[in-house]
């Protein structure tokens, strides 16, 4: 029953799809429907050049995960098709099939690179023209053997452009503000190799290096890309590199148009890392209030716990955009994340320093203690009242009232009931019952 559940929902979620071709993606379905209309005419010719039993390909990363993808890549407001694959006959490597669409499809060009597959797939108009280049990273970025190709539309059909680049990460956006895209690599330190950001354009039908900058050389892999704004008016590529198995740093890289350089902030000469960003959760950057800007989550212990801990609940994060005019970090809110079950509770400013959290796993239960500060210098805290009680119910629990007096529902969700209790409403650090509500969130309605 288990296997059909999930068979009907894989294939729900190829045709929902809005690039995906349901009835070319082989790898998907065990036996594709024969497709009709445009899908088979694109089949067609694709059979018709590489012979009816390629196989089609995947990217293993990126936005674009189909074997064939469709984008305006010519200009002229009409979608065209690309398709990724390999030869029935055992031939050495992948294929890259382009299509145009006049009245029938037709093949605008093919190319073979020796990778035996595709990374990822990108979409940036690179030399200024108006139409967008299409950049593939062939190979895998797990070994870090990558390397990147950039086919452009020209004269009627499509062109190669080769960069013998390896990388950890790509990304392309437009890093200068001049309205062409670069294309921006991160390698990890593998061997005698240093960890290095390179950022790249393409002028006259050629690329060179713009700029490139050191990266943490303890970094084994990235968890998390994100461009966009780092500043109201500055773009940049904000990196979550794994150090160890319970650590994360993260390094923010964007172009300086004074001094004409890629800039790594937090990057530590001295020590080769970014140590300053480093954090023992595994939650990423990502723009966590809606204002368009990318913010870094710095975590750190709740008053009374030392050392490291594996309770999420013990640490406070504390998500700041960085200020590229004084080289700072700016707070932008702070919360208390609670992996286990999902949620996080947003931190009222009155609270920082004076309160800290003890979970009962138990009954699945964070309570919000008083910090209450030794009267003698370096004197140890102790916990004081009990300000808040989050607990999760389920919906028998809930319904039965077992365990729930006092408490009042905050949501519900997936057969479970959050709650909440405030033992002392009338203490100068409590909160009410709707600052409660609004200070909390599910993790996959704002985190994922």
């Amino acid at each position: 029953m288990k296997l059909k559940a999930v068979a009907v929902a894989l294939v729900l979620a190829m045709t929902l799809s809005g690039c995906s071709f349901v009835g070319l993606d082989a790898q998907t379905l065990m036996h594709p429907p024969k497709p009709t209309g445009e899908k088979a005419d694109i089949q067609a010719l694709l059979e018709s050049k590489a012979g009816s039993k390629m196989t089609l390909e995947y990217p293993n990363s990126g936005n674009y995960r189909s074997a064939i993808i469709t984008h305006d890549i010519c200009g002229d407001k009409a979608e065209e098709a690309m398709a990724i694959y390999q030869k029935g006959d055992d031939s050495a490597g992948t294929n890259i099939m382009f299509m145009k669409k006049d009245g029938k499809w037709t093949d605008m060009g093919s190319f073979n690179n020796p990778a035996g597959q595709v990374d990822k797939v990108c979409f940036g108009d690179l030399n200024g023209d108006g139409e967008d280049e299409v950049i593939v990273g062939w190979g895998s970025s797990l070994n870090n053997t990558s390397t990147i190709c950039i086919y452009y539309y020209k004269n009627g059909k499509m062109n190669e452009l080769k960069l013998e680049q390896s990388y950890t990460e790509l990304a392309v956006m437009d890093f200068d503000g001049d309205n062409q895209d670069e294309i921006f690599t991160a390698n990890v330190s593998v061997g005698d190799q240093p960890a290095l950001a390179r950022l790249f354009r393409m002028k006259d039908n050629s690329v060179e290096v713009m700029g490139s900058c050191k990266l943490d050389i303890g970094v084994t892999k990235y968890t998390s890309v994100q461009t966009g704004l780092i500043n109201v008016k500055q773009n940049g590529i904000v990196l979550d590199g794994m150090k160890s198995a319970n650590s994360l740093v993260t390094e923010v890289l964007y172009w300086d148009k004074k001094t004409k350089t890629l800039k790594s902030p937090f990057f530590d000469a001295k020590t080769q890392t970014a140590n300053s960003t480093m954090r023992n959760t595994s939650v990423v950057s990502k723009d966590i209030n809606g204002d368009k800007i990318i913010e870094i989550p710095i975590v750190n212990l709740m008053p009374g716990y030392t050392g490291a801990t594996t309770d999420d609940a013990a640490y406070i994060t504390n998500w700041h955009r960085y200020d590229t005019n004084t080289n700072t970090l700016i707070r932008v809110m702070s919360m208390v994340l609670n992996y286990s079950d999902g949620y996080w509770f947003l931190i009222p400013d009155m609270w920082r320093g004076k309160v800290t959290t003890q979970t009962d796993t138990a009954t699945r239960t964070i309570t919000f203690y008083k910090w209450l500060t030794a009267s003698k210098k370096n004197a140890p805290g102790k916990l004081g009242a009990a300000l808040l009680k989050i607990q999760v119910f389920t919906e028998k629990e809930w319904t039965d009232g077992t365990g729930t007096e006092g408490f009042f529902k905050l949501l519900d969700s997936g057969g479970m009931v959050f709650a909440a209790d405030i033992p002392l409403p009338d203490d100068s650090l409590s909160l009410s019952a709707s600052d409660v509500k609004a200070s909390f969130k599910l993790i996959n309605q704002d985190l994922n």
